[in-house]
C-alpha cells in the first residue's frame, strides 16, 4: 500500500517539473522529497522521472502512473470531504394505509419535522400491499389496520375507531344520537371504494333491505368529505375523519370497529416520527371518545 505523502510528492514533481519547487509546494526539504520519490520508485519497481541538470521529465511508466495517482488523490479528497460532513440520518420507510386521514399524517409530519432530522420515506398502500412490502423488507413499519393474523409483526395498536354515518350539519338526522339503516334509504351515498370495511357495510345494509343510490364512487376520502359538506350525499367512514365540520352519527347495530396501529418488519426502533404518530392517534381517540 502506497503512503499518501508519497503520492503528494510525486504529483508535486509531475506538476512543477522541478524538485526544488515541488519541495516548497509540499513544505518539505528537497532531500526529503528526493528520498520520498526514490522510495516510491522502489515500491513500484519502476523509474518515474528522468532527471538531468536541465529538467525533470516523466518516464513512460511515470506518465501511466500519473493518471492513477491523480484519481487516487481525488478519491482521497472526496473521502475527507464526506467524513467532514454531518452523517446522513438513518432512513425510516413507513407504509401508510390509504384510508388513514391525511390531516393526521400532516400533523404528525409537522410535529416530527420541528423536532428531528430523521429521514423519512412514506408510501401509501392498501392493507394487502403494505403487508407484502413488510414481508419483503421493502418498508420498515406500516401504519395500518391491525388484524389478528398480524401477530408476527409485533403489532402496536394506537387507536380504535367505529365506522359511522357522516351527515351534513343540516341533514334531518344530524342531531340524532344514532340512526337506523332504514332511515337512510332515500339518501344518496358517497361510496369509498377502497374502504377495508366495504363488504361488511354492504352486507349490513342489504340485510335490512336498503340498497343505496350513489352520488359518488371514489378512492379519494377528501372527495367523499367534500360531497358530504356540499349536502349532495352522505357516507360511511371511520370516526377518525371527524373534524367538527360534519356530523358523525353511529348506525344502530353496526358494531364494526377498526384498530389502527403500527406493524414492524423487525424489532421496533427509536423514531421521532413514530412517537409523533402515537401522540396524534392518541389525541384523535380522545377527541372521538369525548365527542
Amino acid at each position: 500500500m502506497i503512503d499518501q505523502y508519497l503520492l503528494r510528492y510525486f504529483l508535486a514533481v509531475a506538476e512543477t517539473g522541478n524538485f526544488s519547487r515541488a519541495a516548497r509546494a509540499v513544505s518539505v526539504t528537497q532531500p526529503t522529497l528526493s528520498a520520498g520519490i526514490a522510495k516510491l520508485e522502489r515500491e513500484l519497481g519502476a523509474r518515474l522521472f528522468d532527471r538531468d541538470r536541465q529538467r525533470v521529465a516523466l518516464t513512460p511508466a511515470g506518465s501511466r502512473f500519473l493518471i492513477r495517482a491523480r484519481r487516487i488523490a481525488a478519491e482521497y479528497e472526496h473521502a475527507l470531504v464526506e467524513l467532514a460532513e454531518p452523517a446522513e440520518p438513518s432512513l425510516l420507510r413507513v407504509g401508510v394505509l390509504n384510508t388513514i386521514p391525511t390531516p393526521l399524517i400532516g400533523r404528525a409530519l409537522a410535529a416530527h419535522h420541528a423536532r428531528s432530522g430523521e429521514a423519512l420515506e412514506l408510501l401509501d398502500g392498501s392493507e394487502r400491499d403494505l403487508a407484502e412490502r413488510l414481508e419483503r423488507g421493502r418498508i420498515d413499519v406500516a401504519l395500518t389496520a391491525v388484524r389478528p393474523h398480524h401477530a408476527r409483526y409485533q403489532p402496536e395498536v394506537l387507536s380504535r375507531e367505529r365506522y359511522m354515518m357522516v351527515l351534513p350539519p343540516d341533514h334531518p338526522l344530524a342531531g340524532e344520537r344514532e340512526v337506523l339503516a332504514e332511515q337512510l334509504a332515500q339518501d344518496r351515498m358517497a361510496l369509498r371504494r377502497h374502504c377495508e370495511a366495504l363488504p361488511e357495510i354492504n352486507r349490513f345494509f342489504t340485510q335490512r333491505g336498503v340498497r343505496p343510490r350513489f352520488v359518488l364512487k371514489t378512492i379519494s376520502d377528501e372527495r367523499v368529505l367534500s360531497v358530504i359538506r356540499s349536502g349532495a350525499g352522505i357516507g360511511m367512514m371511520p370516526e377518525g375523519f371527524a373534524d367538527g365540520s360534519l356530523r358523525f352519527v353511529p348506525v344502530r347495530d353496526f358494531e364494526l370497529v377498526r384498530e389502527v396501529g403500527l406493524l414492524h418488519a423487525a424489532a421496533p426502533r427509536e423514531s421521532a416520527f413514530l412517537d409523533s404518530l402515537r401522540r396524534q392517534l392518541g389525541r384523535a381517540t380522545e377527541r372521538a371518545e369525548t365527542a
